[in-house]
């Protein structure tokens, strides 16, 4: 009899276990204003990128930014949420790169390509980086010189920066 309790004592310590870390899987968590989340064109909420909720339209941005639109975080995917102090006082920090001016404490080089000034319809810094290794090597991580090699030589060549 007292093997038979061991065992089953063994069991539901094991059951609980398991249930309490999936319970801490699911509870919503406090993010910081430049974590990357997904919006679309139409909807309330943002989401993580990996939710089953989004379709066709992905758009991505900062936690910051969505707020500021008066997006609410997803009730599937969760996305965390910013804290009334983190949300204040990285709103109000901007961080000035030689490329690009960024919310929040963007100081990979890469990373604030995606806010570069002069992105538009036609050119996005961030895009024209990735795709082209060679513009990774001759050029680096700069917008204005990358937004200069296709105004000069992207373009004819038929390179896609959108």
């Amino acid at each position: 009899m007292y093997h038979v309790l061991k065992k089953y004592a063994a069991i539901v310590s094991s059951i609980v276990i398991v249930s309490g870390s999936m319970l801490t899987n699911t509870v919503s968590f406090a993010a910081s204003a430049d974590t990357t989340v997904i919006i679309t064109k139409t909807g309330e909420c943002y989401h993580k990128s990996s939710c089953s909720t989004l379709k066709k339209t992905r758009i991505e941005t900062t936690m910051q930014a969505a707020v500021d639109k008066g997006l609410r975080p997803c009730k599937v995917c969760k996305p965390g949420s910013i804290d009334s102090t983190s949300a204040t006082s990285s709103a109000k920090s901007t961080t000035t790169t030689a490329t690009a001016t960024t919310t929040a404490k963007t100081t990979d080089p890469v990373e604030a390509l995606k806010y570069y000034k002069g992105n538009s319809k036609e050119f996005n810094a961030y895009t024209y980086y990735i795709n082209y290794a060679d513009l990774q090597t001759a050029v680096g991580a700069d917008g204005d010189k990358l937004l200069k090699h296709f105004n000069e030589h992207g373009k004819a060549e038929g390179r896609k920066a959108s």
